[in-house]
């Protein structure tokens, strides 16, 4: 049986729990999700809360399971040349960095549209860049699930047998 996402390549370079959370939807629903991270240590959860020494939290593989993973550093020539190829060969690409993150790392929308003009751009946010309670609240851990879920499946439409 295949899954309705099956050929749909997803670029992740979400981390702790809402964008996770959305891109592990897509996979089980059959995306090819590569997760992205940083070359010194990765996700912030892949260490947190760990319960067996140098073995990834179960905190992270609940959120991360059924992705690949790729450490990458996008502040080299060579780690924006392996990123430059990675878009323009995506579907899909999901970001959940403060406000300018992928600016500031030489990917505004601009460049990324001429990469790939085809792409889906996803950022999950808890709060939008002006809002004045983005740096003072944050949702809590059901609101952060439920806006990931949402936010990830609303605009899909596909039906399972």
């Amino acid at each position: 049986m295949s899954l309705p996402l099956e050929g749909i390549k997803v670029i992740d370079f979400t981390q702790v729990q809402a964008g996770p959370a959305c891109t592990q939807l897509l996979a089980w629903f059959g995306a090819d999700v590569l997760k992205v991270e940083r070359v010194d240590g990765g996700d912030i959860t892949r260490h947190q809360l760990r319960d067996i020494p140098d073995v990834d939290a179960l905190y992270f593989t609940q959120l991360n399971s059924n992705k690949r993973s790729l450490a990458l550093n996008t502040k080299t020539a060579e780690g924006k040349e392996i990123l430059e190829k990675l878009i323009r060969g995506a579907d899909v690409l999901v970001e959940n960095f403060g406000p300018g993150a992928m600016d500031r790392m030489g990917f505004p929308w601009e460049h990324i549209q001429e990469l790939n003009p085809k792409l889906i751009y996803g950022s999950v946010k808890g709060f939008n860049d002006e809002s004045a309670f983005g740096m003072v609240l944050r949702p809590s851990a059901p609101q952060r699930w439920a806006t990931a879920i949402a936010e990830c499946i609303w605009p899909l439409e596909f039906s399972l047998p």
